[in-house]
């Protein structure tokens, strides 16, 4: 379990393998932002409150640092999500007063665990580590319903300026504080309405309005450099109709690209929608923002398999980032909010138990993320490889120092003969059943 093997060498290729992966480093496709997770409330009040001081610098390290699986993206909730002790955002009125000036906008929630396991990611591999921030739901004041959760509870139409308002007072302050926000999505997952947690349903029209005639506008008055993606919901056909309206708009100019979650199902559910939206607008990108895994998917082997399946098919169609969800819960799948998966069916990068201290778990998304988040660094280019769908599947990159990565599954329960060719050289490997490789080599 990324324990390194004995190294391999290459020779003058000259032996035929049925499966052949022909690297060619000539060919380059889009640049990757990093590889990650979320620290939610959940994941950082564990960090916090059930490790001592020397084991959370250990379980920091193995998560962000260079030992460990090097992560290079957060994608951090603005205010609570489905995985918090409460519903809040950073500008919570009493009695849902209209705050138009936002006199009451603060981050004081993240003070006592949230910012200060930030700030340790951020110590542990200085420069390397990139946020997107997505919120949940705007303030309740203004909702229609004067609610967090769904239940029709639009934002209001006089409340579109100063909830741009909001975005921008939260990216200022984040950079202020020594973490800037390289991105934001507009509203996580759109198309949903949850009753147990924070969201809100926005329609293409909501959100073509939102970006192009209020936060765009704002952003660039405000000398704003922060990336503004659309979208941030589901990979299918929904999903390519509402992320292509979105860009087709007067909102093009201030969009950056779309964001994608793989939770649907059906012939639609495809990481290939995220190349059809980028073949129709080649000039904006695609990104993968969240893919949670559970038992939900079936046991270690079968999450471990999904796991790797995004992070090897969400490059191969277009995608910057491959970002999972918590990095931490509990025992329970906790803390989350009342309602909230009540199958316990939730697993983190790791299991941190909430009923003693210092135990930890390392949990089979903390493994398949490392194969890449290891090795890849931010600003590596995706390279030219080609893969064997369901059977020997792989992705390639090429790392800003030179070097040369192959992220290879083999989905099948057999084990596999792999040839990696490189110009006029070539190595095999026998990659046992249900297994993932990496192999890095230049520098």
């Amino acid at each position: 379990m990324l324990v390194r093997q004995a190294d391999n060498h290459f020779a003058v290729d000259n032996s035929n393998e049925k499966y052949t992966i022909i690297v060619d480093e000539g060919t380059q496709y889009q640049q990757m932002d990093g590889f990650g997770g979320s620290l939610t409330d959940a994941s950082c009040w564990l960090l916090k409150y059930k490790l001592t001081e020397q084991k959370r610098a250990e379980v920091m390290e193995d998560l962000f640092g260079a030992s460990g699986i090097n992560i290079s993206l957060l994608r951090q909730p603005i205010g609570a999500s489905d995985f918090s002790w409460e519903a809040w955002t950073f500008d919570d009125a009493n009695n849902n007063t209209d705050d138009w000036s936002l006199s009451n906008f603060s981050l004081w929630r993240e003070d006592a665990y949230i910012r200060p396991m930030l700030d340790i990611a951020y110590k542990v591999n200085p420069g390397r580590i990139k946020i997107f921030a997505s919120p949940w739901s705007p303030p309740a004041w203004m909702r229609l319903n004067k609610g967090l959760f769904g239940n029709g509870g639009y934002l209001r139409p006089e409340c579109y300026s100063v909830y741009a308002d909001y975005f921008v007072k939260y990216v200022k302050e984040y950079e202020a504080k020594g973490t800037p926000v390289d991105a934001v999505t507009i509203q996580n997952e759109p198309q949903y309405a949850p009753d147990a947690y924070p969201g809100m349903t926005m329609s293409i029209q909501d959100q073509i309005g939102f970006i192009r005639d209020y936060i765009g506008p704002k952003f660039k008055q405000n000398g704003i450099t922060t990336k503004i993606i659309c979208f941030d919901h589901n990979f299918d056909d929904r999903g390519t109709n509402f992320a292509a309206n979105v860009l087709v708009s007067g909102a093009y100019d201030h969009c950056a690209g779309s964001a994608w979650h793989p939770y649907c199902g059906g012939v639609s559910c495809v990481h290939e929608k995220m190349t059809e939206v980028h073949n129709q607008y080649p000039a904006k990108d695609v990104w993968l923002t969240e893919a949670g895994s559970g038992t939900w998917i079936g046991d270690d082997s079968a999450q471990f398999a999904d796991q790797m399946y995004h992070t090897i098919r969400s490059p191969r169609n277009w995608s910057k980032s491959v970002v999972f969800w918590n990095i931490a819960l509990d025992q329970n799948s906790a803390p989350k909010l009342a309602g909230v998966d009540s199958s316990n069916s939730n697993r983190g990068f790791l299991t941190i138990r909430s009923d003693s201290t210092d135990s930890v778990t390392r949990n089979t998304s903390y493994y398949s993320m490392g194969h890449t988040s290891k090795f890849v660094d931010p600003r590596a280019y995706r390279i030219e490889s080609n893969s064997f769908a369901d059977d020997i599947e792989d992705v390639a990159y090429k790392n800003p120092d030179g070097s040369k990565v192959v992220v290879l599954s083999n989905r099948t329960s057999t084990q596999k003969s792999v040839k990696i060719q490189w110009s006029s050289q070539s190595f095999t490997y026998t990659v046992p059943e249900k297994a993932a490789v990496t192999f890095k080599w230049g520098s």
